[in-house]
């Protein structure tokens, strides 16, 4: 079997990805990586170095893909809360695509790595501690924050099944009612 000359670290993160999606935490391993990337476990140490430094690498894939998202979506609103409400617009806009399904899965699994776990708690506590509920501004945008999370875990972990129709419906309503 021979073994490529260069490693491209954005390949390996797929690969990472894809492992992580069919196996699970338990089952990413530098050797698995290195195997399925067709390169030397050396490779992998080299680019990642272990097994943490492999979820890292994932988990800044999907932060600065979601961060991109954020930032275009929420470029035409100055306003105090222009972040809070772009994250519910992504959620509500991608819900639905294969791309964003295979993101939250990851996610979903990644949450069983503790740092992982601890960092989206500290962000979500970050969010909610930036709303002012001293206003009806603040008081709305935290419900819709909080129900837009909740939707997207209850989809997600498929609590809820709503078709694509009813997912827009639902986020519309959400926007109309509280945004």
């Amino acid at each position: 079997m021979s073994k490529k000359n260069k490693i491209d670290k954005s390949q390996l993160i797929s690969i990472l990805e894809d492992i992580i999606l069919s196996e699970g935490l338990s089952g990413l391993s530098i050797r698995k990586v290195a195997a399925k990337a067709n390169i030397s476990i050396g490779g992998v140490q080299y680019i990642f170095g272990n097994k943490e430094a492999m979820i890292q690498a994932v988990l800044e894939k999907n932060e600065d893909e979601y961060n991109q998202h954020i930032k275009n979506l929420s470029k035409s609103d100055d306003s105090k809360y222009s972040e809070l409400k772009a994250h519910i617009e992504y959620i509500s806009k991608y819900n639905s695509t294969k791309e964003f399904d295979k993101i939250s899965k990851v996610i979903t699994i990644l949450l069983q790595d503790k740092s992982v776990f601890e960092g989206l708690h500290e962000w979500h506590s970050s969010a909610l501690k930036s709303i002012d509920t001293n206003t009806e501004e603040g008081r709305k945008l935290r419900l819709a924050f909080l129900f837009s999370e909740v939707m997207f875990t209850a989809m997600n972990l498929n609590y809820v099944k709503l078709s694509d129709k009813e997912q827009k419906e639902v986020f519309e309503d959400l926007k109309t009612f509280l945004l």
